[in-house]
């Protein structure tokens, strides 16, 4: 190679037709409550990946064993609702190709047709939702398909939901996760993998950046003290590797440049990307 790929993930060279995992990016963040800025997402984050090795000393896995194609990003044109609509069909192609889904966003919102296009294509699926917030209102500012409603959209796609690292939420959330969905504070033990596994279903993980402590990730739109640290939530999607025939891709968003320092929040979610793809290939 002899010139800069910055514009795809690290090693995402393979063509598609040959490849087992699909990266793109909804640079969209139209339904961001705080500070927006995460339709830089995806190309930062791209970005950011050249500062990683390709080898992950912990899995003794390299990127280069991988065959990983970047088709980088879905097309920003149209109100919200045209937005999700053709990230939907552009995800349903490609898992009805058999094809893992990386995703990079953009808010929150941006999960909400992938774990469609999971429900539709898979037909039962458990959604894994790592998050600072409960993200379960009705609707927010009259917008049902806001990023702080899209885990309550998804309650209304698949009622297997495991809730992890959440923190914060108004009274309504809380009680309805407590009747509702399977939600902690802390991350997954091996126990909630092997209650998972007994689902016997197909899995889709959706990774809020904000699940992090600020002191990790400042570069979140609403970032929420009292978090975990990198490392803490890399080894929690270690356990998941057991489960890597059934997870038919997974996401990082909330990802926000503007408010980030020293690209510490690109380089983590990178990473999380790296470890993720490095966990689950075969």
């Amino acid at each position: 190679m002899y010139f800069e790929e910055y514009h795809r993930y690290l090693c995402a060279y393979s063509d598609y037709q040959e490849c087992e995992f699909v990266i793109f990016g909804v640079p969209y963040d139209g339904t961001t409550t705080y500070k927006p800025g995460a339709r830089f997402g995806p190309d930062e984050v791209r970005r950011a990946s050249w500062a990683l090795e390709t080898y992950s000393p912990y899995l003794k896995r390299d990127l280069t064993e991988v065959k990983v194609s970047d088709l980088n990003n879905i097309i920003i044109e149209g109100d919200q609702r045209e937005i999700l609509n053709r990230t939907y069909r552009a995800t349903r192609e490609i898992m009805e190709e058999g094809k893992k889904v990386v995703m990079i966003g953009g808010d929150h919102s941006t999960t909400y047709p992938l774990v469609r296009s999971a429900k539709d294509v898979y037909k039962d699926i458990v959604l894994i939702q790592f998050d600072a917030h409960c993200d379960l209102r009705e609707e927010y500012l009259g917008n049902r398909y806001s990023h702080a409603s899209v885990i309550r959209r998804c309650y209304e796609i698949t009622r297997d939901i495991y809730q992890f690292g959440i923190r914060s939420g108004d009274k309504d959330e809380w009680e309805f996760a407590w009747r509702n969905t399977n939600i902690f504070t802390r991350l997954p033990r091996k126990e909630d993998i092997e209650e998972i596994k007994s689902l016997d279903k197909y899995i889709y993980i959706t990774i809020d950046i904000d699940v992090l402590d600020p002191a990790y990730a400042p570069g979140t739109g609403t970032p929420e003290p009292c978090g975990y640290s990198t490392k803490e939530l890399i080894d929690a999607l270690y356990l998941f590797r057991d489960l890597r025939d059934k997870i038919v891709g997974f996401d990082v968003v909330e990802v926000s440049p503007p408010c980030d320092v020293n690209s510490i929040t690109s380089i983590a979610a990178a990473k999380i990307i790296r470890e993720l793809i490095l966990t689950l290939g075969r």
